[in-house]
């Protein structure tokens, strides 16, 4: 908690009301302690903007119980048992991706088209959605809703806050729309319980005879559909947007993957489906892409607020302030990392200790799209080597926030296409 250890006075400024200030929460110890204590005196609180853009029931500002409530019927569509089903239907998204945005391209521009995977993505999965003047219209108010999570609450116009509020207000609309079509759909029986996210969360608003009552209302499937949605895609789109940049900055990373999806895949016919048993081998993969979020995450931290005066490392942590958990620091701590500045797969051939490695955040909280999100990264980083090599157009592009970290011009690269 290195933050406290330079704050002088500290016992008596905690004195003071209405004040509140950030410190940071690093490293394993730091994270057990904010990640355990959810709602024993540390809750989890946004940020005023996240909360008014996401809406107030979304996953990440809800108590205990409802955040269980919420997170398990979630879950029932992204466990690794149900995205078995949906394996097939990604894969065919990500391969009409390449053909239509990547094959016969000498050169393209990586982030938009990550985010526009990542979007297609998860409109089918997560909507069902797959007109595609209605996933341009979404596309552009989601781009609008993320610029203004981490901006300053000013609901001014021109503001990127305000252009946020608007966006949440025409998605909402549109979700309330779709939400009403396939109630009919599920009640005519046209269409499945679990054939997508939604179709799943409405299933359980429309259990009558649920003696639990954890039927979910349309303001909370609403909320984190739209949470999901951004969860779903801009937080990946990033991760392969660094893929790309790592792989051609690494062609011995690039190889060892190639290696090993060639060794998975032997003895296959060319071009048939993958298998789920296919994508649980292609372990290396993973460990590169889990490398690359230890390095680029994107997600660079989060706030939790003391709901009563808590000890913690010989500080007292007053009651009402707002404390800071960031991912960097912890992921180039030393002590979790050996040699934390070298990108080294190698890091994951072990298991890690608990709360050191934290981009899908820990314990109660844990992000509960993780397998989503990594199934999805993996067929893609699949055909991305297996039909291409690339290179760097500016092999020292500068990276920005905005908010999230990704290179400053788009990472344009140069395609050669393997030969069929």
């Amino acid at each position: 908690m290195e933050g406290l250890d330079a704050t002088k006075g500290f016992k008596a400024w905690s004195r003071l009301q209405n004040i509140v200030i950030g410190r940071f929460l690093t490293g394993q110890e730091g994270n057990r302690f904010l990640f355990q204590n959810d709602n024993k005196n540390i809750i989890n609180k946004q940020a005023a903007t996240v909360t008014r853009i996401l809406g107030p029931k979304n996953l990440m500002d809800l108590p205990v119980e409802d955040h269980k409530r919420m997170r398990g019927a979630i879950m029932s569509f992204m466990k690794p048992e149900a995205l078995q089903k949906v394996l097939t239907r990604m894969e065919s998204v990500i391969l009409q991706h390449f053909e239509e945005c990547w094959e016969g391209k000498d050169s393209i521009t990586v982030v938009p088209l990550m985010k526009k995977l990542t979007f297609h993505v998860a409109c089918d999965l997560l909507f069902g959605l797959k007109d595609g003047n209605e996933r341009e219209i979404l596309s552009k108010d989601f781009s609008a809703i993320v610029k203004g999570v981490w901006s300053l609450p000013v609901n001014f116009p021109g503001t990127a806050f305000h252009g946020s509020l608007r966006a949440r207000s025409r998605i909402c609309r549109r979700l309330s729309s779709l939400l009403e079509v396939r109630r009919r759909e599920l009640e005519q029986g046209k269409a499945s319980p679990r054939q997508d996210l939604m179709s799943c969360l409405l299933s359980m608003s429309m259990n009558k005879e649920d003696e639990n009552n954890s039927a979910l209302t349309e303001e909370e499937i609403i909320d984190n559909m739209i949470l999901v949605m951004i969860a779903g895609h801009d937080t990946t789109a990033i991760l392969l947007t660094h893929l790309v940049r790592m792989l051609a900055l690494k062609p011995h990373i690039y190889k060892s993957i190639l290696q090993e999806q060639t060794e998975v895949l032997s003895g296959k016919q060319r071009n048939t489906p993958l298998r789920w048993e296919d994508i649980q081998k292609m372990k290396y993969t993973w460990k590169v892409a889990q490398e690359t979020l230890r390095l680029n995450p994107p997600v660079v931290g989060g706030f939790r607020t003391a709901t009563e005066d808590v000890d913690y490392g010989g500080y007292t942590i007053p009651k009402g302030w707002q404390l800071f958990w960031t991912t960097s620091i912890t992921h180039w701590d030393g002590e979790a990392f050996k040699d934390p500045d070298k990108f080294d797969p190698a890091h994951f051939d072990n298991q890690l200790a608990p709360y050191t490695f934290i981009p899908f955040i820990a314990g109660p909280r844990v992000c509960p799209g993780y397998d989503f999100a990594k199934i999805e990264t993996i067929i893609f980083v699949h055909y991305l080597v297996s039909k291409y090599k690339w290179s760097l157009v500016f092999p020292d592009e500068k990276m920005i926030c905005d908010p999230m970290p990704a290179p400053s011009m788009g990472l344009p690269i140069t395609l050669h296409a393997k030969g069929n």
